[in-house]
């Protein structure tokens, strides 16, 4: 599919740097730049020959994939824009499976505005958000996941998210989508075989129906779970640290930033209001949240913190409980674990470098929501890299996410959902023995799904919704 029209962008960002690049996809995109395109200072002069006497400037003797350096000039005055290096793409060997050109020009915002301005005077339009990752799409040049990875490379913001969202790129994703989708179609062939023929050839045999339906149900499961660990790695993670006053939480803030971000004192109760920063953890983006310290209070500034310090509790996906080990458990810890039950939440006894012979007994024990007890110095960094580790086996739910190599997006999730609903209904209706045509609905839905998932079998408006998240020129 090759769209009729020519859409321009600037593709990098705004702002001043030493290169940008302005993009033109479509059936006009090389006649436009050669109109503007000129080996020489003057448009007017006779362009430079290349060894074999062709002219460099016209577009039958560019080849694709190879950099030009030269001039580019307003038609309209003959004035000298920019010196640039055009890379010219002939589809469907380009990004978007049509021909395409890079105008590698000076940054900044003034020329670049008025190279772009040029292209749509000569012909192109202004591209639309994710029109050329939309085009890549349409033309088979990527599907539906790859095409998410791209926006999830761009917006990356850990060097870990970045592997995650190339890998989908790479097509690892779509491929495993492919495999499930691809033996769920065959055993649908087979019913449907049966079931339009059933003179010629009758109701084939399904005893391996269950086996795969079993396999692909627990492929997909394996998928599904890394839904939840891509939104950490998209969106981040919210830790709130919380405990009683003087527990050690703004000390221990301060050690996982790495400088000072919070004011510690041998006072309880310093701090009054939650202070918020982002972290980079082994590629995880944490935002951690220091709390007010939970303690029974009168005074009514401490007891408007405490009062966020329970909204941060509610509102975050993990917990810091950190305890005092020389003061031990407490009723105050206990007015805490009051909030942080049912929450996920990790165990930290504090101040261990005060007393190197403590254990952690029963006592420090909240319920069924704990994810590990860690005995930790927030003063001298002591038991941090385990708590690392604990967050990160949380967050990749125990390697599934890394096995996956890759991670399911919130669209992706829910068709993932659909799809195991449906493999379900297939497995009642084979326990059921029931007609054969119910197995071919149900199956149906379920490949639909997971057609839709890699986009080849998409509504518009769902499409429109992807690529509406891009930026203007990807």
């Amino acid at each position: 599919m090759i769209l009729e029209d020519t859409i321009a962008a600037i593709s990098t960002a705004p702002g001043t740097g030493a290169i940008a690049i302005v993009r033109m996809t479509g059936p006009a995109a090389w006649t436009i730049t050669g109109q503007l395109f000129s080996s020489e200072h003057k448009p007017g002069s006779m362009r430079r020959q290349s060894s074999d006497n062709k002219p460099i400037g016209q577009i039958g003797h560019w080849k694709s994939h190879v950099a030009m350096h030269g001039f580019l000039h307003d038609t309209g005055t003959d004035q000298l824009v920019d010196e640039v290096v055009v890379i010219p793409f002939k589809g469907p060997h380009s990004y978007t499976g049509e021909d395409l050109v890079e105008i590698n020009c000076h940054g900044g915002q003034i020329v670049t505005s008025e190279i772009l301005s040029l292209c749509l005077a000569n012909g192109a339009r202004l591209a639309r958000q994710g029109e050329f990752t939309q085009r890549a799409f349409l033309n088979g040049r990527m599907d539906l996941t790859q095409a998410e990875a791209v926006l999830d490379v761009i917006q990356a913001k850990t060097g870990l998210q970045s592997r995650f969202a190339v890998s989908a790129l790479k097509g690892e994703l779509g491929s495993q989508i492919q495999k499930v989708r691809n033996h769920l179609v065959e055993l649908l062939s087979r019913i449907v075989a049966g079931l339009d023929f059933p003179e010629e050839v009758g109701d084939l045999p399904l005893d391996d129906l269950e086996k795969i339906v079993e396999q692909c149900t627990k492929e997909l499961k394996v998928l599904l779970s890394t839904a939840r660990s891509g939104r950490f790695l998209r969106e981040g993670v919210r830790v709130a640290i919380a405990g009683k006053p003087n527990a050690g939480k703004s000390s221990l803030l301060n050690q996982l930033l790495k400088f000072e971000r919070a004011i510690v004192t041998d006072v309880p109760g310093t701090t009054r209001d939650s202070l918020e920063e982002l972290l980079d953890m082994n590629g995880i983006p944490v935002l951690l949240i220091d709390t007010a310290g939970i303690r029974s209070t009168d005074d009514q500034v401490e007891r408007i913190g405490i009062e966020r310090t329970r909204k941060a509790i509610v509102q975050s996906d993990l917990v810091l409980l950190v305890t005092d080990v020389l003061t031990g458990w407490t009723e105050d810890d206990k007015l805490v674990c009051d909030l942080v039950v049912d929450r996920p939440h990790i165990i930290l006894a504090n101040k261990i470098d005060l007393s190197p012979d403590f254990a952690l007994n029963e006592k420090y024990e909240t319920g069924l929501a704990c994810l590990s007890k860690i005995a930790i110095s927030a003063k001298d960094g002591s038991g941090l890299n385990e708590l690392s580790a604990a967050i990160e086996r949380w967050v990749f739910n125990d390697q599934q996410l890394k096995d996956a190599g890759g991670s399911l997006n919130a669209r992706q999730g829910e068709l993932c959902e659909r799809a195991l609903r449906s493999l379900a209904l297939v497995q009642e209706t084979a326990l059921n023995n029931m007609p054969q045509d119910c197995l071919a609905t149900d199956l149906k839905l379920a490949i639909d799904s997971l057609y839709e998932m890699s986009g080849e079998m998409v509504s518009e408006e769902i499409i429109t919704n992807v690529f509406a998240k891009f930026c203007i020129g990807k």
